[in-house]
């Protein structure tokens, strides 16, 4: 596959001139960041920003109290790293009081998807060059549909995120010695945040061989390595997975129910009536949709988009397999649900994230192919694909029902336990509730007392 010009390879300007271009690039990327990071965080209400959630206060900040902010990167939980999700942990303890620990942790989060987003539509440079192609790309992780039912905005989640970047990071080239430090780096705590990045080590190593790009590839090839020395020390399960207990079924439907279907409508209440009203019609819409752009991109694009996406499909299908088959619930059998069950137990689960943003790759790259197809003379015609593409991510903008909308708000809880913490003069710990109950956050009454 020709992924497009290699950045290394041109002649590297230097002098004033090329400094002056890097600093407004810079600032141009850190203003982008700031704009997304406030689109993603208008995404959540009020009361979900002050919420929060799970491991983010009963792993990640029990772990940041107990072993400290930056020894505990390196602690493995639920049988892999979490270098990102700990490291935003240690970073809002370390500079807001405890009672904004929250709402730090949901702006660093936000923060975090946006700076995805905005190296998303830098490293796609070498794939396309067409700026608006790279436009919609970088659009999809703020805007993705689903994002704040239960991902967007918390730290714990944020490996889904990180997990679409990888191959992004993999097919990019840099020029200089900096840049190619750097792009270890990030490819390195991507792979250390999230285990399932083992499936881009087929990229990886096509990169390193076909190509001569060993940086992104030794980086994750180093993450893997540290996260199966991470596995082995403190295993996710005290036996096995018993991966043949998952329905194929129902690993199909939820495929089509989740990634596909979570595009198209974000309700679940909305979808599950419907369902249950009309059967797998309402799905088979997006469905129809997906496999269209596929097909059409398979049939007349180029090789490199052919390759883009078939591995995108691929991705998107491999991601929720894996996800699905290593967790599995009642709550995922699809296949044996009853019309109570759709009623009153579908929902749309974090596991959905990382597959619908592989998904949306076809949206550009179906554009990218056309407009290869019209030719040079007629390609800034699709200038009102990035437009459309917003449009149509925007009507689920502000979904009907966002995670942790109902609380337990942080500072309102965290304020009791203060109390609690005084009348008991200040000895033992105190839980605090979190998102979604049962879980809290247990500390010390010191440092409830203190911070």
């Amino acid at each position: 596959m020709n992924a497009g010009p290699r950045h290394g390879a041109a002649t590297v300007p230097s002098g004033r001139g090329f400094r002056r271009k890097q600093a407004l690039k810079a600032i141009g990327g850190l203003a982008s960041v700031i704009l997304l990071t406030y689109i993603a965080w208008l995404r959540l209400p009020e009361v979900t920003r002050g919420t929060l959630w799970a491991e983010d206060g009963a792993v990640f900040l029990q772990d940041t109290v107990a072993i400290g902010p930056w020894a505990s990167i390196g602690e493995p939980y639920a049988g892999y790293l979490h270098t990102i999700p700990r490291l935003i942990s240690g970073i809002a303890y370390l500079v807001a009081p405890l009672s904004s620990y929250a709402i730090m942790m949901s702006f660093l989060s936000c923060a975090a998807v946006a700076a995805v987003a905005v190296g998303v539509y830098h490293l796609s440079a070498a794939l396309v060059d067409n700026r608006a192609i790279r436009l919609m790309l970088g659009m999809i992780p703020v805007l993705l549909p689903v994002g704040p039912l239960e991902v967007l905005g918390n730290a714990a989640n944020l490996h889904w995120y990180l997990l679409w970047l990888v191959p992004w990071l993999l097919i990019y080239e840099p020029s200089r010695w900096y840049g190619k430090g750097g792009l270890f780096v990030m490819t390195f705590a991507a792979a250390t945040t999230e285990i399932i990045s083992g499936l881009f080590i087929p990229l990886a190593l096509w990169t390193a061989f076909r190509r001569r790009n060993y940086w992104a590839p030794v980086g994750l090839l180093a993450g893997m390595v540290c996260q199966f020395v991470a596995t082995a020390a403190k295993p996710r399960y005290g036996s096995p997975p018993e991966v043949d207990q998952a329905d194929p079924l129902s690993v199909f439907y939820g495929f089509g129910l989740q990634a596909v279907a979570s595009l198209w409508e974000t309700d679940k209440r909305s979808m599950a009536s419907t369902i249950v009203n009309y059967g797998a019609f309402p799905v088979l819409i997006p469905a129809a949709v997906i496999a269209g752009l596929l097909i059409y991109v398979l049939v007349v694009g180029s090789t490199k988009w052919r390759f883009v996406a078939a591995y995108s499909f691929g991705a998107a299908a491999l991601c929720w397999t894996a996800a699905v088959v290593l967790n599995v619930s009642a709550e995922l059998d699809f296949a044996g649900f009853t019309e109570e069950d759709w009623l009153e137990q579908f929902t749309y689960f974090r596991y959905a994230a990382a597959p619908s943003m592989f998904l949306l790759i076809l949206v550009p790259a179906a554009v990218a192919v056309a407009a290869e197809r019209a030719g040079s003379t007629k390609a800034r015609t699709f200038l009102w694909a990035p437009a459309v593409l917003l449009v149509f991510l925007s009507v689920n903008y502000f979904p009907a029902l966002p995670g942790r909308e109902t609380g337990p708000e942080w500072e309102k809880f965290l304020a009791v336990a203060h109390e609690e913490c005084v009348l008991n003069g200040g000895v033992g710990v105190i839980g605090v509730a979190l998102a979604p109950a049962p879980w809290q956050a247990t500390l010390p009454c010191s440092v409830v007392l203190n911070r």
